[in-house]
């Protein structure tokens, strides 16, 4: 009896352990823009059925009706049936009897260039795809109904790719078999996946990989030089910052959305997002690319890689006065910090981009309960916790060095801030952020907090209190800050 025993306690694990495990095949095709990426997905369920139930988003980060870029074919698929049902999120496939199931799709891009307002549907041409992780790969429904913290082993083998035709995604670079273990929404399904004409650069920082892919000749300073050499300052700068340097791979990875060399598109447009171990910035690339919002996008999308990623919000947009305010604040402080700007210019900066945009925006009293509905439907709306976090973030800056004679500084918060959620494995809350906050100002700050930060009443920046060198004066009602020349400003530590 022992030896059958045995047999089944080894057997249940493995058997259990293939239900989380699904491989891909994606194929290269010369026609790739007419024919879409071929993708074939061999996976093996708990139980012999003829119906699995598959999940591919159709709508994701702002694009709708996404289940027009997959393409399934019959030729492709002898034998089996598809049911596609987008209202939720669904593909039922419809084959043999058995455990194992294999079936192949098609993501085509299903949109006509140039189009400078999109940014994260499927883009498949023959020279390149930029592709996320949730509309390139679809997975077993059953995948979605478990706990978020739960892993799964995907496996991709991408074949007959010319040597000449990088692949590149936020969990490798030019790996052709990838074997992939992490959770599914913060893991493979917040990630990016890009092949082609990409350029492709590299550095370490304790000898751990960073990359930066790029692909298309961009306009207006925007060499590959100047590019990559200010990535790797910011990267290293804000891993100095936080003394973290555990992360064993990180890329940026840059897009164009419209490439043109004329003018015909008047304006600059760019968007960056952090994702599972990168963070990508896509833009329109013409005579309009503006270095210092490139600086800026790559500052504060860098920074959210601990404000937001490893210090988590627990109530997402009720604490977007944090991570995007904080964020916001540390973007101006760490360039001045890495001397990218002068202290004139972060003043300038600090001073528009801030306090006065803050001070016209007829929103910028609204109750920050109200922004949790209100934050994508209004730019104004959006734009508040940006503002109103960075001005407390300032206040709280300043506050801490004075109590402290300028022997800590709310560096020495963030930093404890993030250890402490890593070790307790904690999300950011207002009441562990007031307790920390008490601790660095021995006074209790829930009434402040809940006046100006919860219920929206502007602070009197001009009454409060600064470290030496610093004042507001209040101009037909918009408050600025000022400098003394006179003095040594300490506010870097």
């Amino acid at each position: 009896m022992i030896r059958p025993l045995l047999f089944i306690l080894l057997f249940i694990p493995l058997y259990l352990f293939s239900q989380n495990k699904i491989s891909y095949k994606v194929y290269y095709d010369e026609n790739l823009e007419q024919n879409g990426l071929k993708i074939q997905v061999d996976y093996t369920q708990k139980k012999s059925s003829e119906t699995t139930d598959f999940y591919y988003r159709n709508e994701n980060w702002g694009e709708k009706d996404l289940f027009k870029s997959v393409v399934l074919l019959k030729e492709d698929n002898p034998g089996i049936r598809f049911e596609t049902k987008p209202d939720n999120d669904e593909i039922k496939i419809r084959h043999k009897d058995s455990r194992k199931v294999s079936f192949v799709y098609h993501i085509k891009q299903d949109f006509k260039d140039p189009n400078h307002r999109i940014f994260n549907r499927p883009k498949v041409k023959d020279h390149f795809f930029h592709v996320m992780g949730k509309n390139l790969f679809i997975v077993p429904k059953m995948f979605t109904e478990l706990p978020d913290d739960h892993e799964f082993e995907f496996s991709i083998e991408w074949i007959g790719f010319p040597e000449e035709f990088k692949i590149h995604n936020t969990f490798a670079s030019q790996v052709k078999k990838q074997k992939i273990k992490t959770v599914l929404w913060e893991g493979f399904y917040h990630s990016l996946f890009v092949g082609g004409d990409y350029r492709i650069y590299d550095f370490k920082i304790h000898d751990k990989p960073v990359y930066f892919a790029i692909r298309d000749e961009w306009n207006n300073g925007f060499s590959d030089d100047f590019l990559f050499s200010n990535l790797k300052k910011a990267v290293q700068s804000q891993r100095d910052f936080w003394k973290d340097y555990d992360q064993d791979y990180f890329t940026v990875i840059m897009s164009p959305t419209v490439s043109q060399k004329d003018s015909l598109f008047k304006g600059y447009s760019t968007n960056g997002s952090a994702i599972k171990n990168a963070f990508m910035i896509q833009g329109t690339n013409n005579p309009f690319n503006n270095k210092n919002a490139y600086l800026y996008l790559l500052h504060h999308e860098l920074m959210h890689d601990w404000i937001g990623n490893r210090i988590k919000n627990q109530h997402e947009e009720l604490n977007y006065w944090f991570s995007e305010g904080f964020t916001d604040y540390y973007t101006y402080k760490n360039r001045l910090r890495i001397k990218d700007i002068s202290s004139e210019e972060w003043l300038k900066l600090f001073n528009e981009e801030v306090i006065k945009s803050h001070w016209k925006n007829p929103q910028r009293n609204i109750p920050n309960y109200k922004i949790k509905d209100e934050f994508w439907k209004s730019r104004n709306i959006e734009k508040v916790p940006y503002r109103r976090g960075s001005i407390f973030a300032f206040w709280l800056d300043n506050q801490i060095m004075i109590k402290s004679g300028h022997k800590k500084s709310l560096d020495d918060l963030m930093q404890e801030l993030l250890k402490t959620c890593r070790e307790k494995k904690l999300k950011f809350t207002d009441e562990l952020f007031l307790d920390l906050v008490q601790k660095y100002l021995d006074k209790d700050l829930s009434y402040f907090f809940q006046k100006h930060i919860l219920s929206g009443e502007d602070v009197d920046l001009a009454s409060e209190k600064w470290i030496d060198g610093f004042e507001f004066k209040t101009t037909d009602g918009i408050p600025q800050l000022q400098t003394d020349k006179n003095k040594a400003v300490k506010y870097i530590l």
